[in-house]
């Protein structure tokens, strides 16, 4: 018994060193915040990511790397890694956030899945746009720490519109601006400075969706029911107002959900209540890599080493869906294949092949990060305010930079530790 226990003693402080910063990140946790100018701490009540003149991809990270005591200080450098583009990096911090469970729920995990029966995986893609096509609202979830889930959201978009879906509402759009109109920068949201958030409104507006920002304005003054209630209330106006309004959402975890979650009422349920419409809700974020609590991803590991997923999918048993953690608070949900390294970088940059890989030359000697901006969005805006449509501090082994991109043309910044601007030069990806 004492070996088995040293031995699984090794085993995970083995994994923890494995999953420490290294190479660029390490570069980014040791940057130091005690001299002069841009090393500075973000002055309190200014987000680290507005520490500049437009938007900071590294600021938070050079602070909140040296904030990682709780669960929320690892969560949000998970979000803002994320938005670098280092998403594998993320989603360790993600699964470092969660609480501990004891020893027999991750036995209780294994005699589960022993037990589970035989299960089918059916298309997800087919299965929600088949059921989607007999709806009026459906109601999708995301972790903005996994934007795998964001990233395959995007996938669908062009589907949703061809079944007549004409409103896109999305969570993390300001109500303070009109987002027909802005262009993608950081005054559309906070959340809108993550790359694929980006893609997504460029995608949206591209197709033809009317977009609508259904936040609480005054969210940081609310409760969390409230905020529900007021985003509910807009949507049931929408529908009111527009009999025949097909509704796309975008909102975050549980807020979708179609029962009160003891003194929480989210979103979904109210939404239900005030218009008599049962939503189409499907929930990404819990049979993922990393899931979204302890359970869930110790639970989705070990069914990944027994059922092979190589596409995003229903479960289903008997021809019906099933929630293989028994949540009984969305219709569906998705189970993720996981994610894979490829290039140093997570493999569903690709959207579904609608992405193309691009090899970047290192330029310069102190070249740290590199990004790739529309070139026709920066002659109309300010560079610095502008969302880039990828950017990495992530290198191969060959030492080139490999971005995801659209075809068309671009404009590269080239930027050092320091976010100083050391080379720009333009890219055509074809």
């Amino acid at each position: 018994m004492k070996k088995i226990w040293l031995v699984s003693l090794f085993v995970f402080l083995y994994g923890l060193i494995e999953a420490q910063p290294a190479g660029p990140a390490l570069k980014l946790k040791e940057y130091p915040l005690d001299t002069a100018g841009n090393y500075r701490l973000t002055p309190t009540g200014t987000p680290a990511l507005y520490a500049g003149e437009g938007l900071h991809y590294l600021q938070p990270l050079y602070e909140y790397f040296k904030q990682t005591v709780s669960g929320f200080d690892k969560n949000r450098l998970a979000r803002h890694l994320a938005m670098a583009g280092d998403y594998l990096l993320a989603n360790y911090y993600l699964e470092q956030s969660y609480d501990s469970m004891m020893a027999i729920g991750y036995e209780d995990v294994k005699k589960y899945l022993d037990t589970m029966g035989k299960l089918q995986l059916l298309d997800a893609r087919s299965y929600i746009l088949q059921q989607a096509a007999k709806e009026r609202v459906v109601l999708f979830n995301e972790n903005a720490a996994q934007l795998q889930q964001r990233a395959y959201f995007y996938t669908l978009l062009e589907d949703f519109y061809k079944l007549g879906y004409r409103y896109l509402s999305i969570y993390w759009l300001s109500p303070l601006v009109n987002p027909a109109t802005a262009p993608v920068s950081k005054f559309l949201g906070y959340q809108v400075a993550d790359p694929i958030a980006g893609e997504i409104v460029r995608k949206a507006k591209q197709l033809g969706f009317t977009l609508i920002a259904y936040g609480d304005s005054s969210m940081t003054r609310n409760t969390g029911n409230v905020q529900d209630a007021v985003q509910a209330s807009r949507l049931a106006a929408l529908l009111q107002q527009d009999t025949a309004a097909k509704i796309l959402v975008l909102d975050e975890q549980a807020h979708i959900a179609e029962r009160p979650i003891g003194n929480f009422t989210p979103m979904g349920t109210v939404l239900k209540r005030l218009t008599g419409i049962d939503p189409f809700t499907i929930d990404q974020t819990e049979l993922c890599s990393g899931s979204s609590f302890e359970y869930g991803r110790y639970f989705y590991r070990e069914l990944v080493k027994r059922i092979p997923v190589e596409q995003v999918s229903v479960v289903t048993r008997g021809k019906q869906p099933v929630s293989l953690l028994e949540n009984d608070l969305y219709d569906v949900q998705l189970l993720f294949p996981p994610v894979q390294e490829k290039y140093g970088r997570a493999d569903w940059l690709t959207l579904l092949g609608s992405r193309k890989l691009a090899a970047v030359q290192p330029a310069h000697r102190d070249l740290f990060l590199v990004q790739a901006y529309y070139k026709e969005e920066t002659f109309r805006n300010l560079l610095p305010t502008l969302i880039p449509a990828d950017q990495t501090y992530l290198t191969d082994r060959d030492g080139y930079y490999r971005l995801y991109l659209q075809p068309g043309q671009y404009t590269l910044i080239f930027r050092d530790l320091h976010y100083q601007v050391v080379a720009e030069r333009d890219l055509e990806v074809k």
